[in-house]
């Protein structure tokens, strides 16, 4: 073999030597800053991505694995680069000051179509949503008032007419006796009927009436076919979320043109018909007939206020309804079909809904309606919705910190990307099991225990329930947390129980038969529909067919 001239071998070590040098380096910084471990892929950043978006339940079985070792592991999604978070105290990071959803909350709304001129609009503002704006920012460094920041206002408006008691009472009230006229009214007679499927009343019943609660009558007497034009884009938003070509996603973009010029011709009517001037001067009514609610005037004024054009008025208004809708059905659905199917949770329970009815006090009539708070606070009926939560609601809580942050001992770099699938913490047998009653099955008495009291009359002792977490809370976190909570649980919770809770008590059931999508007989009950895996709620992937009759 000829000998390697001396010159070839110094220009390869002039070239290596950096390279080798580097690599030390890194490896040295490596070795001083502690890292989690990977969730393996085969393809380097393919395999993830590509079982995230086709099969998600299989993308979220090996997380959960990855998860049982260590409490926190990296994960690549193509050119993400995330941290999954177990739950618990450590997923509790994800909620402080220092974390935010903002970008994630702007890829929806670009998703649902939002103009590119309003999402930069949203983009520019990186104040956050709280009060004070963020350490850095352009609000903070040029003193822009509160009612300037796109983000703040938004948290303000839904801390109004969401979030306060004033609000979810008004929704409450209105919502429980449009639901009757949904429900009961049309039911003549107390004969038997024979063909009724579960989860397809409660979304024809549930979206008419929360949506008049919420917008108003007018938007479904201008857009006949209303309530099918938001099932059907309700099954494309997270394909939609992905953000692939139009041309690869036609039928998601098809449903999503036809609810969103729905959503935009409604409000485009009540727009001319609503006196701003009028309202401008003092508004006060938690409800009139052309915008609804408080909310749903607040968001139009929202966008008049921040300029956005109208083009963006159909997708403001779309995320309102999907947000509203997609997950308080199918939970409501869930708490009724275990109901139906536990004749015995059913008498306990209808027992114990009848300690909320009440009689209105402006009423002639002597017909009684639910006191939704009083429902709300029934120990085995909180459970049974707890449960229901736990086990049907698996979303991928995220966000992204703006500064460095401690988690199980790893340190993680300013920007990064946090995300914690709320099935890892809402099944963990650790947390959850019983010998009796393994995390992964439904036992509507999981989160009750018994108390003891003494009758201050009597002296008697007698034994009742209560509901209770029992120091399990940092790992149930169905509505997320901190300043980035759902705003909507407080108006899922009163319509959940209130629609429930009327279905069961007017109406005798009985359980026949599971359904197919086809409409042919199920040898096995309904199980969580895994085209939903940690999107929403998931909807059941068989129907609860049943006979009934009206008895009250």
């Amino acid at each position: 073999m000829a000998a390697v001239p001396s010159s070839m071998m110094l220009t390869a070590l002039l070239v290596i030597l950096p390279i080798v040098a580097v690599f030390l380096v890194k490896q040295n910084q490596d070795g001083k800053t502690k890292r989690p471990p990977r969730l393996d892929e085969t393809i380097p950043f393919v395999s993830n991505l590509w079982q995230f978006m086709t099969n998600k339940r299989l993308f979220i079985t090996r997380a959960r694995a990855a998860l049982e070792t260590s409490p926190v592991v990296r994960c690549r999604l193509g050119p993400l680069d995330l941290h999954l978070l177990r739950g618990g105290a450590h997923a509790s990071v994800m909620f402080r000051a220092n974390c935010h959803s903002d970008p994630w909350i702007l890829r929806i709304m670009q998703s649902a179509g939002y103009m590119p001129s309003d999402i930069a609009k949203l983009s520019h503002d990186d104040s956050g949503s709280g009060s004070t704006p963020r350490p850095g920012s352009l609000a903070a460094a040029a003193g822009i008032p509160l009612d300037q920041r796109v983000w703040h206002a938004l948290h303000r408006l839904y801390d109004d007419a969401m979030v306060s008691a004033k609000a979810t009472d008004a929704f409450a009230d209105l919502f429980q006796h449009l639901f009757h006229d949904q429900l009961v009214t049309p039911v003549v007679g107390r004969e038997w009927t024979e063909d009724v499927h579960i989860f397809d009343l409660l979304k024809r019943t549930m979206t008419t009436a929360a949506t008049h609660a919420t917008l108003g009558p007018l938007i479904m007497d201008v857009n006949p076919g209303f309530v099918d034009a938001f099932w059907q884009y309700e099954r494309h938003v997270e394909t939609l979320a992905f953000g692939l070509p139009d041309w690869l996603n036609r039928p998601a973009v098809r449903a999503r043109a036809r609810f969103s010029d729905m959503c935009r011709r409604w409000y485009e009517v009540a727009d001319r018909a609503y006196d701003w001037d009028a309202a401008a001067a003092g508004e006060g009514a938690d409800w009139e007939p052309v915008f609804g609610s408080s909310l749903s005037r607040g968001l139009a004024r929202w966008a008049k206020a921040f300029g956005f054009k109208a083009e963006s008025m159909g997708p403001v208004f779309i995320l309102l309804l999907f947000g509203l809708h997609a997950n308080t059905i199918p939970v409501c659905t869930w708490v009724v079909m275990e109901l139906i199917k536990d004749p015995d949770l059913l008498q306990a329970v209808k027992k114990e809904i009848a300690t909320a009815e009440i009689t209105p006090d402006n009423s002639a009539s002597t017909s009684k309606i639910f006191d939704h708070r009083k429902l709300a606070s029934l120990p085995l009926l909180q459970s049974v919705y707890t449960e229901v939560l736990r086990l049907h609601v698996g979303v991928l809580i995220t966000r992204t910190c703006t500064e460095p942050v401690t988690v199980a001992g790893y340190t993680l770099p300013k920007g990064s990307i946090l995300q914690a699938p709320t099935e890892v913490g809402h099944l963990d047998e650790c947390v959850w099991s019983t010998p009796e009653h393994p995390a992964s099955d439904f036992w509507a008495y999981r989160h009750v225990r018994e108390k003891e009291t003494r009758d201050e009359t009597t002296g008697q002792m007698s034994k009742r329930l209560e509901f209770s977490l029992a120091g399990r809370s940092a790992s149930f976190f169905p509505f997320g947390g901190g300043i980035g909570m759902c705003p909507g649980r407080n108006f899922a919770k009163p319509e959940v129980l209130l629609a429930a809770a009327m279905v069961v008590s007017r109406f005798e059931i009985e359980h026949v038969a599971w359904l197919k999508p086809n409409g042919s007989v199920s040898d096995r009950p309904a199980q969580n529909d895994a085209n939903y895996a940690n999107s929403v709620a998931a909807a059941p992937d068989r129907e609860m067919k049943v006979r009934w009759r009206r008895v009250r």
